[in-house]
């Protein structure tokens, strides 16, 4: 409907919509993730400017009032950070498969206000940007990196993989095994239609591959889906997650213990929970083990081999950066730009680092916007939702 409004461009510095009572539960986490964006993408349009959504809705009696205000748009999970020993390796490892190109190369010098930025003892690095067909990959090797705390377990509190996903979930497994990922198993199955498998990169990060057989007629490379965090405490983390991205947790769940699941994570006897948050077109995962139990950890810090933080892009990194604060999340210091994003890092309850950014004009290559798949994410989804529908019809697990 609003493709057919004038493209003439509005004499207008700032708009404000006050959108009336509506009865659609938690109005405000929708809209942030659906309605929002297309009426901001196109304010944006046709303005050129920011604009504030205003709610004037009351919510169903007994629910407690919803803070929404002025916020921007979580654009979606930008990119997952990953902190290496040796960068060309890493850069040569996550671009045997396809998923990932280089785009950019750059040095970061050792300055105080980076330091106190990425909460790190000395923040000279070099990094590498990798872009795949729906996201971001961004791998540092400090000069100074803080030692190691041994391999890894799936059951850990803290960032601990992110997913890769593929038509052909073995062909993937493949490619990756012969660059020179370790492995306890091939991909299976977990009654979901996906194959999945839990393989480790060549310095031990965690990597989980899902193969989507439902999706043959899907023409990509192997694209980033989710980065996962294991916590102590599923609720507060994914409840968390929900108010800084505006999106509900859509799913939820118990598992284990069931052979599949330990195949799968190379354990045994596994119970654990987990919980799903939308971020943009990608997710937020959440898992919480009960057997081995998920124990609480000390802060991360950002220059620690291993997967060390993620990115959310935004429309308005300052509306958002001032949302969060007052609702009293902790940032290392306010909003700060490096010529081509403006970015903030801030802490979860668990500790883990997280970043907003801002894609500065000039830069859009660097925006979600850009990648080449930026509407995969969606035809994959109707995918799944097809598959289920037929199978429910048919009575065929997978």
């Amino acid at each position: 409907m609003l493709r057919h409004v004038s493209s003439e461009r509005l004499p207008t510095k700032h708009v404000t919509l006050s959108l009336k009572k509506t009865t659609r539960r938690w109005l405000g986490p929708r809209l942030g993730t659906e309605a929002v964006q297309c009426v901001r993408s196109f304010v944006l349009d046709r303005v050129g400017t920011a604009v504030t959504i205003a709610l004037d809705h009351k919510d169903p009696p007994g629910e407690p009032v919803r803070p929404i205000g002025s916020f921007s748009v979580i654009k979606g999970l930008h990119h997952a950070g990953l902190s290496v020993a040796n960068l060309e390796a890493a850069m040569a490892f996550y671009q045997s498969a396809q998923a990932f190109e280089l785009i950019s190369r750059f040095a970061v010098p050792d300055r105080t206000d980076l330091r106190v930025m990425m909460g790190v003892a000395n923040s000279q690095c070099e990094i590498a940007l990798l872009r795949g067909p729906t996201g971001f990959l961004e791998l540092f090797e400090f000069a100074f990196p803080t030692p190691s705390h041994g391999r890894p377990n799936v059951f850990e509190a803290g960032l601990r993989h992110i997913c890769i996903q593929a038509v052909d979930g073995n062909q993937l497994y493949d490619d990756l095994v012969s660059a020179g990922a370790k492995s306890h198993a091939r991909p299976s199955g977990l009654g979901t239609g996906n194959l999945y498998c839990y393989v480790r990169d060549p310095e031990d990060n965690i990597l989980e591959l899902e193969g989507l057989p439902y999706a043959e007629g899907v023409e990509s490379p192997p694209w980033f889906a989710h980065v996962a965090l294991v916590t102590p405490d599923i609720k507060r983390l994914s409840d968390f997650y929900a108010e800084v991205t505006g999106a509900p947790v859509h799913a939820s769940g118990h598992f284990g213990p069931n052979r599949k699941y330990d195949v799968v994570a190379g354990l045994d006897d596994i119970v654990f929970d987990g919980a799903w948050v939308k971020a943009g077109p990608l997710t937020l995962e959440f898992w919480q083990y009960h057997q081995p139990p998920t124990l609480s950890k000390p802060k991360a810090d950002a220059s620690g081999l291993g997967w060390s933080h993620f990115a959310l892009e935004v429309d308005d990194l300052d509306a958002d950066y001032h949302r969060l604060m007052a609702a009293g999340v902790a940032f290392h210091s306010p909003p700060m730009s490096n010529g081509a994003v403006r970015f903030v890092y801030g802490r979860d309850p668990d500790g883990n680092v997280f970043e907003l950014l801002q894609v500065l004009p000039g830069h859009e290559h660097l925006s979600l916007d850009w990648v080449s798949g930026k509407d995969l994410p969606a035809q994959i989804d109707q995918l799944v939702a097809h598959y289920y529908r037929s199978r429910n019809n048919t009575g065929v697990g997978g």
